[in-house]
């Protein structure tokens, strides 16, 4: 076997001799020049001083790690002016001064702790035969060079949290290539205004509704489009609705449980001439018996609790409502009263305390099977396990007890024999909170985004509430403009349903356009450019992967070098 077969990418190196061994591949190599270029002046020497080994490790060789065993010498530098008097061989085909790994292999070193970091790519390492430690991988990556890239057009900007709601960074993106240029240290814009003053060109700056944000992009490019990010925008909108309807969750109540008319109802009785004569009042005389009022029932100690859990709620709500009245605010009512600043909020803005489980039944995996559980108890069925078995072949996920409960309810229901009899009680129509509602305001189902409703379909919870109560409804169709613009659905200027919405009389949509009118310039551009933040958002979760999967050990400059490298 000849050095060449080994070492062609290696000129000026032969090999003397190889071991093959159980756990590696020692190969001998010596240097055939018969000078060397001084690293300090760049005279070449001939004069040797002394030889001494050096140690590379160098790709593996058929599942074998490789150890190279390279003679290098030390020559005189003989020119009068330099300073150095001796110096080493340098071998730049092979590896750089002091290293103790080829180029190649430290290239892949590179790229494992690129690709899984330090433990996962250690690991990973001596599997293929490179093995190394988590932190040589992990200084491999901190000091491999950036990427030259060109000048950044397009910025993207987002914070993401080091530590949340103590410690937070900044991304920035190219949104031309969509790569991660850089992330800075805090949130506050001190090192984003610095960043653009460093970096002129930048045309268009998409960003959240941040306003220190704003702010810094005033100060360090002021030439540049601001875009305000319409995701964003939605999620204030939805939360300015939610507010509304909070508000008004007294009236949705009574809308929710106000029993729909019969489609089929007799007509009120009438007299000969067309006109609705008045109901005969039942005489009632004192010898009517009067039916006993039934006994109290003793709650269980579970209904006890629930009910003392909801007192206490009624009464800090009430406290919250009482300081609110008295003139406290918001940070003092909640250190007062030992409340989060969210909840004082939601309680002051409520005028009845809010119950988030009334006792309600949730939704079950077995609601899609109703009808055919219904047509199995009809026909006479009682094994619970066989009706299991049945649903399961059918493609239902729910357990056993799920399925056995069901049933025992709806065996009660039926008033046949079972373990609970009895008349069916009409089911309370399910209360959805202001937040639910919201939800169904800014994504409405998918058919009725597609198609309009026919004439004889049955109106949805919010037209039933936007039709029975006319200020909500009304505040709703202000919202659903601005929601349509969002979307692009349609075109109107922006200045134009401010102007609506301050003048619609609803506290909430009015802060709403205020917050807006602030940000004029930044959301009619969202409303009319393409540009949009989602490609950070995405960038975003990627650095937390990559964060997360270092177990605490992503320090900033190694997060900095894995979330800029691509690959």
């Amino acid at each position: 076997m000849s050095g060449s077969d080994l070492l062609l990418d290696c000129p000026g190196l032969r090999v003397t001799d190889f071991a093959i061994e159980d756990d590696a591949l020692t190969i001998s190599v010596e240097p055939t020049a018969t000078g060397s270029s001084c690293p300090h002046c760049g005279s070449n020497a001939a004069r040797i001083h002394s030889r001494y080994p050096r140690t590379l490790a160098d790709q593996p060789i058929h599942g074998r790690p490789t150890i190279l065993r390279v003679t290098a010498r030390r020559f005189f530098c003989d020119r009068p002016q330099c300073p150095r008097v001796l110096f080493c061989e340098r071998f730049p085909e092979l590896a750089t001064p002091h290293a103790r790994t080829t180029g190649p292999l430290t290239e892949a070193h590179q790229a494992i702790g690129f690709a899984l970091g330090g433990e996962a790519g250690a690991r990973l390492a001596d599997k293929l035969a490179v093995p190394t430690s988590p932190d040589t991988l992990l200084r491999r990556v901190k000091d491999a060079p950036d990427e030259p890239s060109p000048p950044v057009r397009y910025l993207g900007i987002d914070d993401w949290a080091t530590r949340k709601g103590q410690h937070y960074g900044t991304i920035l993106i190219d949104l031309e290539r969509h790569r991660v240029i850089d992330i800075l240290p805090g949130r506050d814009g001190v090192e984003l205004r610095k960043w653009l003053e460093e970096h002129p060109g930048v045309e268009v700056v998409t960003r959240d509704r941040w306003a220190v944000f704003a702010q810094a992009v005033r100060e360090g490019a002021p030439a540049a489009k601001q875009v305000a990010d319409r995701w964003h925008l939605l999620k204030n909108l939805r939360e300015a609705v939610e507010r509304v309807l909070a508000r008004f969750s007294p009236e949705i109540t009574t809308v929710v449980q106000a029993p729909a008319p019969a489609e089929g109802a007799a007509a009120a009785p009438s007299d000969g001439e067309g006109q609705p004569t008045a109901p005969v009042p039942t005489p009632s005389t004192p010898t009517e018996a009067i039916a006993p009022a039934p006994p109290p029932t003793a709650r269980s100690p579970r209904e006890q609790a629930r009910q003392a859990k909801r007192h206490a709620r009624e009464q800090r709500h009430r406290q919250v409502r009482e300081m609110r009245d008295q003139g406290h605010s918001i940070r003092a009512t909640a250190r007062q009263l030992g409340l989060s600043r969210q909840v004082v909020i939601r309680y002051r803005g409520q005028d009845t305390c809010p119950d988030w489980k009334p006792g309600r039944k949730g939704p079950s995996q077995l609601d899609e099977y109703r009808e055919h559980i219904a047509a199995w108890v009809g026909v006479g069925g009682r094994n619970t396990k066989e009706l299991h078995r049945l649903l399961g072949e059918k493609g239902c996920k729910a357990s056993y007890d799920a399925v056995r409960r069901y049933v025992n309810r709806k065996i009660g229901s039926t008033g046949k024999p079972g373990r609970r009899t009895g008349e069916a009680k009409p089911p309370i129509p399910p209360m959805p909170s202001a937040r639910k509602l919201s939800f169904q305001f800014i994504c409405p189902p998918k058919e009725t985004k597609a198609e309009p409703p026919s004439e004889g379909a049955k109106p949805g919870l919010l037209d039933r509430i936007r039709k029975s109560i006319p200020g909500l409804g009304a505040a709703l169709d202000v919202a659903s403009e601005l929601a349509a613009m969002i979307r692009k659905e349609v075109t109107c200027p922006l200045s134009d349903w401010l102007i609506k919405a301050e003048a619609s009389g609803v506290s909430e949509l009015k802060t709403f356009a205020q917050g807006l009118r602030e940000d004029e310039g930044a959301v009619t551009a969202a409303l009319t450019e393409a540009w949009s933040n989602g490609p950070v958002e995405g960038q975003v979760n990627r650095l937390k992967f990559i964060k997360r999967s270092m177990y605490g050990r992503a320090g900033w400059r190694l997060l900095r070098a894995r979330v800029k490298r691509k690959d």
